[in-house]
């Protein structure tokens, strides 16, 4: 009987502190992308206004930076 209650204890604990780190990594993830997007507005926001809009290295190369974050941040969400 005791066997039993501590095996329930130990998976409730880990099936918890699974999900604490799930949210903990995306909490993560969120700062990051908000971080990066403000960071590519501050930067950027000219280039955008352009006709036609055209992006700098700089520029692309933050635009990517958060696109990579936001699609990590995507697939983390769709493992809830």
């Amino acid at each position: 009987m005791h066997r039993t209650i501590a095996l329930t204890v130990v998976a409730a604990v880990f099936v918890l502190s699974g999900c604490r780190s799930h949210q903990a990594k995306m909490a993560d993830l969120q700062k990051q992308y908000d971080d990066l997007e403000l960071q590519f507005r501050k930067d950027c926001s000219r280039e955008l206004y352009k006709d036609p809009p055209t992006l700098s290295p700089k520029c692309a190369n933050e635009d990517k930076k958060a696109k990579d974050v936001w699609a990590r941040l995507r697939a983390e969400r769709s493992k809830q």
